[in-house]
Formats: structure tokens, C-alpha cells, sequence
């Protein structure tokens, strides 16, 4: 069990924010060499698997072990935007940083490349490293990211409001079962069974950092000098809305989807997402069951209008950017 230990300034300077695009890349290539959650996985490792560029697949075991041991890119590189912008924070971490970030734990130095062995500047092993994962993106996350980047924000936007209505307690309890808020103290139940780890943030804050490609277990990374530690959890999944990122998005598909939101019950729906909601507040605000809601909200997702995202037995709804400019479009039904 590891069991984090916030003082009263730790949850002051707690915050939530979205590590972006080169994140998910890295976790992702644990998740690819994993068979955690193959009912949500499979189809997604089984497009992407053949389309591993040559040095990502030399770098993968070592970057993201499957049984458990992760490199640390996120306190060097922090929230990114874009892979770009990853590319280039990579490219300007100090030698001396990624040198310890990359050096294998004991008995794992089989695992890393030759060429990382020393990161060195951008014509050596860094720069490789960086555009292995640059053209793995490319392969494996790119068709997928616009989705992936809408689940992300809608699990963000919910903690947000469960911080502003509840105060940071109310988000940290939204964790469980992955973590359990006991305050002072927040409990990775699973972590090194047989084993208690007690961290001590000692006010330096904590990042909550939620990520579609997280596998069971949240990662901590502390880093050595002052700076925030780094809690990376998964978002909570459901088969639906997962299967949902990896559908086609071909245009025929988005012609249908779109064909089918014709209807005033349907429209009055998505405006009803505009300052997000729960399936509940829906079906009470236009009177109509809570099952025919969950089958607007299914077509309106699909049709990448609105996203959803679990709490507990809770689904919350909200915009996506396609959905907020349909809306800014037409009359909204009340």
C-alpha cells in the first residue's frame, strides 16, 4: 500500500490539469505491451501493434515495462499541448536530468537501447528518442486524438466542479476506488502488495493528472528538488464511451450520426449538455425517462457532439467543441 500524506498547504496548492499529447504517447506504450483492460484495449492494440515504428518498439520495453517500471518524461516536460511542443521540451531538458530519468533501475539494463544509453543532444540518442515517439504518435494516437483529447476534458471538467461545490475533499473522493481520500492521507490500496510506502508531500502540492492510457494503478513521480509531485491516475472508463474513440470517423459515419439528431427531444438534449449535466438533471429538466436520455446522449456522442464521463453511478454530460458550435448555430430548444 502507498499512502500519501497531504498537510493542509499540500491540498491549498492541489490542482488538476491535462499532461497532453506526449503523455499519453509515453503511457501508451505500456498500455500496448499490457493486457490491462481488454475489453477497451483490444481493438486499439490490435490496429496499432503492426504500426510500431522500428525504434519506439526497441525503446517501449524500457520506457514503459509492462510489469511495471516507467521512465519519468512528465516532471522534466509538464502539461503539453501539443506533440510539437513535447518535442521540443524533450529536446531541452538538461543532459544531466534525462541522463538520471533514463537510467534503468537493477537488473533492467537489458531492457534499454543501446542508444539511449547516453541521451546526448539532439543528433544523438535524444533526438531519436524524440522522434520515435513523435512518429509512433503519429501512428497510434493521432486518428484517435481529438477523442481522446474530449474524454480527457470531460473528467477534468467534472473534478473542477466537484472542487468548486465540494472543495478539493469532494474531488479527491471522486478517485476511489483507484485511490481512497482518508484524510489526511490518500491510499493506493494496490500498490506492492505486502508493503507500506508513507510519502510526506510536506507542502509542495500535488498535480492530479488524469490520462486515458494510465493503466490500473496511478504513478506517483516526485521530483528530487522542490517542485509539484505528479499523481497520473486513469480516468474512469466505461466499455461505451471508450469504444466510442476507437470507432471510424469516416465521413458516410458522421453523415449518418448527424442525419440521425433530427428532432426536437434530441436537440432540446444537447442544449441541455451546454452547462453540463447528468443523465438525471436531464431527464427531470425535460421530462422524459432517464432511458431515453442515455439513447440521445449515445447518438450525440457518437456523433462527437457530447462527451461523457462516469462518477460512480453517475454519467455527466457535457459539450464538445462541435457541440457548442452546432449550438451557437441554431435556436436552442428550452
Amino acid at each position: 500500500m502507498q499512502r500519501i500524506v497531504l498537510t493542509m498547504e499540500d491540498l491549498v496548492r492541489t490542482r488538476i490539469v491535462e499532461l497532453g499529447p506526449m503523455a499519453e504517447t509515453h503511457l501508451s506504450l505500456q498500455m500496448l505491451q499490457s493486457r490491462h483492460d481488454r475489453v477497451l484495449f483490444d481493438a486499439w492494440r490490435r490496429r496499432t501493434g503492426p504500426r510500431v515504428p522500428h525504434d519506439t518498439r526497441e525503446a517501449a520495453l524500457f520506457l514503459a515495462n509492462p510489469s511495471g517500471f516507467i521512465a519519468d518524461l512528465y516532471t522534466p516536460l509538464g502539461p503539453v499541448a501539443s506533440m510539437e511542443e513535447g518535442r521540443d521540451r524533450l529536446l531541452g531538458v538538461p543532459p544531466g536530468v534525462l541522463r538520471s530519468e533514463l537510467t534503468p533501475p537493477e537488473g533492467a539494463e537489458r531492457c534499454r537501447p543501446r542508444w539511449l544509453a547516453d541521451p546526448g543532444r539532439r543528433g544523438g540518442g535524444l533526438g531519436r528518442l524524440a522522434d520515435a515517439l513523435s512518429e509512433y504518435h503519429d501512428a497510434a494516437l493521432a486518428p484517435y486524438w481529438h477523442r481522446i483529447r474530449q474524454h480527457v476534458r470531460a473528467h477534468v471538467s467534472l473534478m473542477v466542479s466537484l472542487m468548486a461545490t465540494g472543495g478539493i475533499g469532494a474531488a479527491l473522493k471522486a478517485l476511489a476506488p483507484v485511490v481512497h481520500w482518508e484524510p489526511p492521507t490518500l491510499r493506493v490500496p494496490k500498490y506492492r502488495p505486502g508493503s507500506v510506502v508513507d510519502i510526506h508531500l510536506n507542502g509542495r502540492g500535488l498535480v492530479l493528472a488524469p490520462a486515458l492510457f494510465c493503466g490500473p494503478l496511478p504513478l506517483l513521480f516526485t521530483p528530487t528538488d522542490d517542485g509539484e509531485s505528479i499523481l497520473v491516475y486513469p480516468i474512469p472508463r466505461s466499455p461505451s464511451v471508450v469504444r466510442d474513440i476507437w470507432s471510424p470517423s469516416d465521413a458516410a459515419g458522421t453523415h449518418q450520426a448527424l442525419a440521425a439528431l433530427l428532432g426536437v427531444t434530441r436537440a432540446a438534449v444537447l442544449a441541455a449538455c451546454a452547462d453540463g449535466a447528468t443523465t438525471t438533471e436531464i431527464a427531470r429538466r425535460l421530462d422524459i425517462s432517464p432511458p431515453g436520455v442515455s439513447q440521445h446522449t449515445g447518438v450525440l456522442r457518437q456523433a462527437g457532439l457530447i462527451t461523457s464521463t462516469r462518477h460512480r453511478n453517475t454519467m455527466h454530460h457535457s459539450l464538445t467543441s462541435q457541440g457548442h458550435a452546432l449550438l451557437d448555430d441554431t435556436p436552442r430548444t428550452p
